[in-house]
């Protein structure tokens, strides 16, 4: 316990051993103290001597032999106001270049972050992660293409509380989708904001979702049963890109449900 507590004040597990086995033979030599503490002689002169520097040791001479003396305990404390101090110091320091550590930030901000989400929990944090509804104004879209029976089935309760939000946000949703029951009423639609084409599961097999922010980013989920996991890529660049390879997309399946 007692060498535990004095490497977290800063000595290393030597260091303790030997700072012990100074103060308990009270004033010895080199030899004593190395085989009291389990290390080699010159380990532990070379310990010693750090021990001095430290305050925690110094040496009594004896005619002609040199023995070690360990300092009060007390000195322990000093040790902790230095390391203190030095922190505080630091800190200053720091505190002194912040904004210039922000300023490099900042001019970096725009490059694109991507995160990975793993598991149930993980796609639940990845679908609040980043650019919440809270951000988007009225009447601003977000584009999709998505099996919807598919995230009712693993997550119908956070999918009903994240539309609720939306509407009520005057946020609108342009999404190509499956469903095995079929085309969502296009009273739903209307009251969730929602304009949606519909594609039947077996022409269009998809099993995740592509979620495109236009302003922001994407966020691309992938439900597999054993292995839920998905990828948030915060880029305007990127989500511009996919939102002109989406209206693609859409103008085919509004082609392709005109035709029926």
């Amino acid at each position: 316990m007692l060498e535990i507590v004095l490497q977290r004040i800063g000595l290393s597990e030597k260091e303790a051993k030997v700072y012990l086995a100074t103060l308990e033979l009270a004033e010895s030599s080199v030899q004593n103290i190395a085989k009291k503490a389990g290390v080699n002689r010159p380990t532990a002169y070379v310990i010693l001597e750090k021990l001095m520097g430290l305050g925690l040791a110094s040496t009594l001479q004896k005619g002609k032999k040199t023995y070690f003396v360990a300092q009060s305990p007390s000195e322990l404390e000093n040790i902790l106001k230095e390391q203190v101090s030095e922190i505080e110091h630091r800190k200053s320091e720091l505190e002194s270049v912040m904004s210039q550590l922000h300023a490099i930030y900042n001019a970096n901000s725009e490059k694109p972050v991507v995160r990975y989400f793993e598991g149930a929990d993980g796609l639940l944090a990845m679908d609040r992660y980043g650019y919440g509804q809270d951000k988007m104004e009225k009447d601003s879209e977000i584009m999709s293409i998505t099996p919807i029976d598919i995230i009712e089935e693993h997550f119908g309760s956070r999918r009903k509380e994240s539309v609720k939000e939306r509407a009520a946000r005057g946020i609108k949703s342009r999404t190509i989708y499956t469903h095995k029951n079929g085309e969502i009423p296009s009273a739903t639609n209307a009251e969730e904001l929602r304009e949606g084409v519909f594609l039947p599961r077996d022409k269009f097999p998809i099993t995740g979702t592509i979620g495109i922010y236009p302003n922001w980013g994407m966020k691309l989920y992938y439900f597999d049963p054993s292995k839920p996991h998905g990828v948030v890529i915060e880029s305007k660049e990127l989500a511009q890109n996919m939102k002109l390879l989406f209206e693609l997309a859409w103008k085919e399946a509004k082609r392709s449900t005109d035709k029926k």
